[in-house]
């Protein structure tokens, strides 16, 4: 299902497609695409990743950069309009830098969540995680993708805690993690906090 923003559609004209570089207007090839990209921007974000790595704003806006900038031109950048889905209105786009700037000043002073490592700090981790999570799909900074490059910048962080990827595989087939997002709308990160621990185990 596509956002609806009030103005400036990133959609062609009755379409689900977003309007791209290549202007494919079929939203099944598009797909295919976009989830190549997505396996290929997890290889690059694992390489590059060491102890000097910052999961800062710039890093989110880089993740969705690496994912998407093949294909449209507002990769990477904050959206400039409001977007809804379903019943859903994500953070005004007015608000964005100053929300976001909260998100991670918070998140800095957690020193960006590398010091979990110890299993016996799994409980914390996994507390953190889901209310960064919840935070970020609220902000929904960017015109689409945002789930996406979402999991692959916390999918990132567990990594650098020695942690394998979070597996959400049967939560995005069986349509909790959209519960779980919608939940944190409503400020309510338990259900992402059940799916997180479920699928976070160790490398």
């Amino acid at each position: 299902m596509k956002y609806y923003p009030p103005s400036n559609h990133i959609y062609y004209e009755n379409s689900d497609v977003a309007i791209n570089k290549l202007n494919i207007k079929d939203l099944k090839l598009i797909t295919e695409i976009e989830k190549e990209l997505v396996v290929k921007s997890y290889e690059t974000l694992h390489k590059e990743l060491d102890e000097n790595t910052i999961f800062d704003e710039k890093y989110l806006c880089k993740t969705h950069e690496i994912i998407f900038s093949s294909l449209y031109e507002w990769a990477g950048k904050y959206r400039s309009v409001n977007i809804s889905k379903a019943d859903s209105m994500f953070c005004p786009y007015i608000n964005l830098e100053s929300f976001s700037n909260n998100i991670f000043n918070k998140l800095k002073n957690d020193n960006y969540l590398k010091n979990y490592e110890d299993i016996l700090l799994k409980d914390e981790f996994v507390k953190k995680l889901s209310y960064y999570m919840c935070e970020l799909i609220v902000l929904h900074p960017f015109s689409e993708g945002n789930g996406r490059c979402i999991r692959l910048f916390f999918d990132m962080i567990v990594t650098f805690n020695g942690y394998k990827y979070i597996n959400y595989k049967s939560t995005l087939e069986r349509s909790d993690y959209i519960l779980a997002s919608i939940d944190c709308m409503e400020t309510d990160c338990e259900r992402m906090k059940e799916i997180i621990d479920n699928g976070l185990i160790k490398d």
